[in-house]
């Protein structure tokens, strides 16, 4: 699916969005930190997406998730990255694949999928880097997984690991003799 470098789109890593999400969220937590210092070492397009949110306090980026001055912030008012203008115009011009990862895959990391192949972009969902939100039922978990697999062969649901192992695969193709 790859055909270049991802584009990695951080959806609502913000301080709000913590309380609402499952046991695993310290482990998708880790996950993200991990993806998000791998995409900068390998020079990939940042975006972040956050929610507007009712408070400061809960607006405010996760710590060790911040972005950097260079890395563009989009607020959506939608369930989707792609309710941002900006976003989107900055999403088509990359051309994807889109690699997704935040909270919560009930709502934002969803609607985004969606909506990105609704206009013919790759979507890449990094499970282990998502953290479900409103729970940490496996039986909703998988539920929810359902109609991102549904849209195959645009979207599919990958590992982190699985991630940086195909753009080190696609960089020694490119680089062979």
């Amino acid at each position: 699916m790859r055909s270049g470098p991802s584009v990695l789109v951080c959806l609502d890593l913000q301080r709000g969005r913590l309380s609402g999400v499952s046991d695993g969220a310290d482990r998708s937590l880790e996950a993200c930190r991990r993806v998000l210092e791998q995409a900068r070492r390998r020079r990939w397009p940042i975006l972040h997406v956050h929610r507007r949110e009712a408070t400061l306090e809960d607006g405010r980026p996760i710590v060790g998730l911040e972005p950097l001055p260079s890395e563009p912030i989009y607020l959506r008012s939608g369930p989707s990255a792609f309710s941002h203008r900006g976003f989107c115009q900055a999403a088509r011009a990359y051309g994807g694949p889109l690699a997704l990862i935040g909270f919560s895959l009930c709502d934002s990391v969803l609607a985004t999928a969606f909506a990105a192949v609704d206009r013919d972009l790759t979507v890449e969902v990094v499970r282990d880097a998502v953290a479900l939100g409103g729970g940490g039922d496996l039986a909703l978990r998988q539920a929810l997984a359902a109609p991102l697999v549904s849209l195959s062969p645009m979207a599919r649901i990958i590992d982190s690991q699985e991630l940086f192992i195909e753009d080190a695969g696609a960089l020694a193709a490119a680089n062979a003799p």
